[in-house]
């Protein structure tokens, strides 16, 4: 490690002086009285570069992409703000859909999406996305005047409407709450009381399931000293901005039980060719500012890690991407050339492996970390906190479960049980992946689990008639089985109809079990009962 140049500070001092002078109130914005020192003092520690590995160490790059997702930004009308939504719907899977990782994901864009601007058309749109493949929905909230108790409220009021969607409702059994944060105006833990009120905002993050915090880097007052760190932020209940320093994360040390994590993305100065001659880093990828080769390889070479694991480079990028004038950074050629750069140069699997997270994956590698684990980073996408329920499941309604495993094999079933909160026609609940395809009509209940024979007992209650489309050599058993009737072959993914109709109060069981014809038959006549 390289000795602190006080030099190099002064002349950074001096720099920011010169634009305090001549340009006051972007010198102001810009904080540099709590960030410039810190960054200088651990940029020059690591010489800016990534920390060094032993030779033949494979990288991983973990890349994670947050938006603080606002449609109707700027007081935008509903027509222009579901343009927007409607522009992020369109155009994203077929962009990230040419670009893939290690592990054959593609980008993954974090949609940190507030409650003002709820409609339901945007919570099922969102959920699309994860269904989809391309990133997860988390909590963007802008709020002031509160006080403990009205934000508590706020809190829960809010992801219990999302979870109405599947948001925030982790897969297993039982189905439990998590969900990662970004706080409006910057302003976390009453670092700027105009924006939010609340002294011991972390602990309530904490106490309703936030798994950490994405908002810094920012260039305002809220900016934390500890800079291009993953830590833990330990809250001062009688104090606002406790999450200006904290014990950084570290391999083999597990996290205080009080801790809230922090995950902050790479801030510092860059060179520019005019006057000042440097620009302010601060990781937000715009339609001024798109995600050039130069700031990626910049942002990597930031090197935030967990200490002990420097071979695992975190890169947490911000945009606010509603706004058209970001549209081809984040949507068009400038988006592409950023995925086609972070492919080519961090993707050869020797030097580095990339990694597309989403916030919620790059919380579960930093804990895997903690707990001492090395080697590929992928694999521990999952490693805490399981997938939303949105991964697996797509809903046009709104709808509450209780249990949810995904299948452990393609022609497997989950196990669950879920209550459909606004029953009738037109229904529909489609599975990403096993044996149950889809179910259209009027469902109320359903449930699912193993049986004591092999087979899997399946519950149904509404009213009117349902469609439930069943994938390879599945068919309905039992006393109920008589109700069922076989419509023929559905085209998605080699399915089968089944129509049953469905009579208020009176729910229907019957058991699901493979038919598939003994190996070597002719499959004529000889079901495997």
């Amino acid at each position: 490690m390289g000795a602190f140049d006080p030099l190099a500070l002064a002349a950074a001092r001096l720099g920011t002086a010169l634009i305090g002078r001549l340009q006051p109130a972007r010198a102001s914005l810009y904080s540099f009285d709590l960030w410039l020192e810190p960054w200088l003092r651990r940029r020059q520690a690591m010489r800016g570069r990534v920390p060094e590995v032993p030779a033949g160490t494979t990288r991983d790059l973990l890349f994670c992409f947050v938006d603080h997702f606002e449609p109707g930004t700027k007081g935008a009308e509903l027509d222009r703000a579901r343009e927007r939504f409607a522009a992020w719907m369109d155009l994203y899977p077929p962009l990230a859909g040419q670009f893939t990782d290690a592990e054959g994901r593609h980008p993954q864009h974090g949609f940190f999406f507030p409650p003002h601007y709820f409609r339901e058309e945007y919570m099922l749109g969102l959920a699309g996305m994860d269904w989809q493949g391309f990133g997860e929905t988390e909590l963007h909230l802008h709020h002031d005047g509160d006080t403990s108790a009205t934000l508590r409220a706020l809190l829960e009021e809010t992801l219990e409407r999302y979870a109405e969607y599947g948001v925030f409702q982790c897969q297993g059994e039982p189905v439990k709450r998590a969900y990662g944060f970004i706080h409006g105006n910057w302003a976390l833990d009453n670092s700027r009381p105009e924006f939010c009120g609340v002294n011991d905002e972390l602990t309530i993050l904490r106490e309703t399931g936030c798994y950490g915090d994405f908002t810094f880097p920012s260039l305002y007052v809220a900016q934390p000293r500890r800079v291009n760190a993953l830590y833990r932020a330990i809250d001062d209940p009688a104090a606002p901005k406790s999450y200006d320093d904290g014990p950084l994360m570290a391999a083999g040390r597990a996290p205080a039980p009080d801790s809230f994590a922090m995950f902050t993305g790479p801030i510092g100065l860059r060179p520019r060719g005019r006057f000042p001659f440097f620009a302010v880093e601060d990781a937000d990828v715009t339609g001024e500012g798109p995600g050039t080769p130069g700031r990626i390889r910049r942002w990597v070479d930031t090197g935030i890690h967990v200490q002990g694991r420097p071979e695992w480079i975190f890169v947490k990028v911000h945009t606010h991407g509603a706004p058209e004038r970001h549209r081809d950074a984040l949507l068009g050629a400038g988006a592409a050339r950023m995925f086609e750069t972070l492919c080519r140069d961090y993707g050869d699997g020797t030097r580095w492996r990339l990694h597309f997270v989403n916030a919620r994956e790059m919380y579960n590698i930093a804990r895997a970390a903690e707990d001492g684990h090395a080697g590929d980073a992928g694999r521990y996408r999952d490693y805490e906190i399981p997938p939303y329920l949105t991964r697996e499941l797509r809903s046009n309604r709104r709808y509450r479960a209780t249990r949810f495993t995904a299948p452990s094999a393609p022609d497997g079933l989950p196990t669950l049980a879920l209550r459909v909160l606004d029953p009738g026609p037109g229904g529909s609940l489609e599975f990403r992946q096993g044996a149950l395809l889809r179910l259209d009509g009027p469902l109320a209940e359903l449930s699912l689990a193993p049986a004591e024979d092999a087979g899997w007992t399946f519950l149904l209650a509404g009213e009117g008639e349902l469609t439930l489309t069943l994938a390879g050599n599945l068919q309905p058993e039992g006393p109920g089985a008589g109700a069922w009737t076989d419509t023929g072959p559905a085209g998605d993914r080699d399915g089968r109809r089944w129509r049953v109709k469905l009579a208020p109060s009176a729910p229907l069981t019957v058991t699901l079990r493979d038919h598939a014809p003994r190996r070597g038959s002719t499959g004529m006549n000889e079901d495997v009962r």
